[in-house]
C-alpha cells in the first residue's frame, strides 16, 4: 500500500464519528418512494429532494460540479462530479436515495422509525441499510482524497438517485446516464452480505413479479357440504376461489423444490432461486365476509431466477407448469387461471475477471484490518441475493460491480440498521478503489 492509500484510510479512521452521523443525518430524512403501492404519495413526496439536497451540500463543499434536477415532480435526481486531471479511467458511484415504507411503527427501536439512533456499534432506522449507509461510504471515500490533498486523473460520479426500489430507473439510474453522467465503470454501494460482510459482487439475479388469479363461483356459505363431502353437486352450486388458489400454490411450492436442484449458478448458494408468495387477496367480490363462497383469489409472487437464464423462459415454464397442475382439477380445467406479468427486473452479469471486478476486490483486502477476514479473492466474490441498479448500468455500457455496507437480511425490516465498522471499512475500500481506477495524478 502506497502512501496515499494509507493517507487516506487514516484519515477515514480518524473521522469514524463524522462518517457515522452523516449516516445518521440522512437516516433522520425520510425519503420513502412515493411510488410504492399502497403509500400515500402526497405524504412523502419531497423527501427524496431534501436528502439529496444535503448530500449536494456536501458534494459541494468538497468541490464537486453538482448537478440537481427534477427527473419526475418533487423528485430530484443528483450527481456530484470530482473532475479529474484527465488521462485516467472514470468512476461512477451509484447509489439510491428512495426507500421502502415503514412498517409497524410502533415496533421500531426507540419508537421512531427515522431515528437515526447511534448504539450497540450500530446506526438504527429505515433505509440505514437500503442504502444511505452506501451513500454515506461514497462520500467519505471522496471526501477523504480531496482532504489528502490527492488528485485523480479520472472523473469520480457520486450518484444518488431516484426509483430504485419500483424499478423506476427511467428517472433513476437509466435517467442519470442519458442526461450524460457516464463513466468507464461503476461500483454500486448496495449491501452485499450475506454471506458475509462487503463481498464483492459481480452478479444478480434476476426478479419476476406475478400475479395469479383465480375465479370462483359465489353461493350461500351454508351449503359447504356441497362442495366438500361425498356426493355432493361441487360446482354446479359454488365454488371457492381461495381454496382453488391453494391448489395453485401448493403446485408452485413443489416446482420451487424442484428449482432447489435444477436452478444453479456457482456464485449463489444452494437452492436461492425461489418461487415466494407474497401476497393473497380473495374474497366475495366488494364484500369481503366469509358468508358465501369466495369469488375470486389473487396470490402474488416475487419470482427469483438465475442470471443465466432468459425472463421470457422462466415465464413459460411457470406458466406451463401451473396450467399443467390445473388440468388435474375439473373446476380449473375449465376455468383455468389468469396471469399478470407486472414487473420484470433484469439479472445484471460484469466478468469475475473484469478490471472493476478486480480492482475492488484488492482495494478491500487492502484496507481490511483483520487478517483472518482477509482470505483468498474469491471467498468474497459473490452473486447479491437481490436486484438493483447494477443491471441498468450494465445496460447502458457500463460494467459494475456492487459492494457496500450492510445486509439484506435486516433491509426492509423492523429494525433496519448497518453496522458502523462496515460503514468505515467501505468508505476506506470505495477511496482505494477509486484511486487505484481513476489513477492518482503525479504517480
Amino acid at each position: 500500500m502506497d502512501t496515499n492509500e494509507q493517507a487516506v484510510i487514516d484519515y477515514l479512521e480518524k473521522n469514524r464519528e463524522n462518517i457515522t452521523e452523516t449516516c445518521s443525518e440522512l437516516v433522520r430524512k425520510q425519503s420513502i418512494n412515493p411510488n410504492y403501492p399502497g403509500i400515500d404519495a402526497d405524504a412523502v413526496l419531497g423527501g427524496e429532494t431534501e436528502c439529496n439536497e444535503l448530500l449536494a451540500e456536501l458534494f459541494e463543499s468538497i468541490g464537486c460540479e453538482i448537478d440537481l434536477w427534477e427527473a419526475a415532480p418533487r423528485r430530484h435526481n443528483l450527481v456530484g462530479t470530482l473532475k479529474g486531471q484527465g488521462g485516467g479511467q472514470s468512476l461512477a458511484l451509484n447509489g439510491h436515495v428512495d426507500t421502502v415504507p415503514i412498517t409497524q411503527p410502533e415496533a421500531w427501536r426507540y419508537k421512531s422509525p427515522l431515528s437515526g439512533a447511534i448504539e450497540d456499534g450500530r446506526i438504527w432506522g429505515r433505509g440505514s441499510c437500503d442504502m444511505k449507509g452506501g451513500l454515506t461510504a461514497q462520500f467519505w471515500a471522496a471526501k477523504a482524497i480531496v482532504n489528502c490533498g490527492i488528485k485523480l486523473n479520472g472523473d469520480l460520479l457520486l450518484q444518488s438517485v431516484l426509483g430504485e426500489e419500483t424499478m423506476d430507473h427511467e428517472i433513476g439510474t437509466s435517467n442519470v446516464v442519458h442526461r450524460g453522467h457516464r463513466a468507464d465503470a461503476g461500483i454500486v454501494t448496495e449491501p452485499t452480505a450475506p454471506p458475509d460482510s462487503l463481498n464483492v459482487v459481480p452478479i444478480t439475479p434476476g426478479m419476476l413479479w406475478m400475479a395469479l388469479t383465480v375465479r370462483g363461483k359465489a353461493s350461500h356459505a351454508s351449503v359447504r357440504s356441497e362442495l366438500v363431502r361425498a356426493g355432493g353437486r361441487g360446482s354446479a352450486i359454488g365454488v371457492n376461489a381461495i381454496e382453488k388458489g391453494v391448489i395453485l400454490l401448493q403446485a408452485l411450492q413443489r416446482l420451487e423444490e424442484h428449482w432447489g436442484q435444477s436452478k444453479t449458478h456457482p456464485l449463489f448458494k444452494p437452492g436461492h432461486f425461489t418461487i415466494h408468495p407474497g401476497v393473497i387477496t380473495g374474497g366475495p367480490e366488494g364484500i369481503l365476509v366469509p358468508f358465501l363462497f369466495s369469488e375470486f383469489c389473487t396470490i402474488e409472487y416475487s419470482i427469483w431466477y438465475p442470471p443465466q437464464e432468459r425472463g421470457e423462459r422462466v415465464r413459460q415454464e411457470i406458466e406451463e407448469y401451473v396450467l399443467a397442475a390445473s388440468q388435474l382439477d375439473p373446476w380449473l380445467k375449465d376455468n383455468p387461471p389468469h396471469f399478470d406479468w407486472k414487473l420484470h427486473w433484469p439479472p445484471a452479469q460484469t466478468d469475475v475477471d473484469h478490471p472493476v471486478v478486480e480492482t475492488m476486490l484488492k482495494a478491500d483486502s487492502a484496507v481490511r484490518r483483520d487478517p483472518s477476514h482477509v482470505g483468498s479473492p474469491e471467498s468474497r466474490i459473490h452473486g447479491f441475493c437481490a436486484v438493483c441498479d447494477a443491471a441498468f448500468l450494465n445496460a447502458q455500457g457500463i460494467p459494475s460491480v456492487i459492494y457496500g455496507p450492510g445486509s439484506v437480511f435486516v433491509a426492509h425490516s423492523v429494525d433496519e440498521h448497518v453496522e458502523i465498522e462496515e460503514l468505515i471499512q467501505s468508505s476506506k475500500g470505495l477511496a482505494v478503489a477509486a484511486m487505484r481506477w481513476c489513477g492518482v495524478a503525479g504517480d
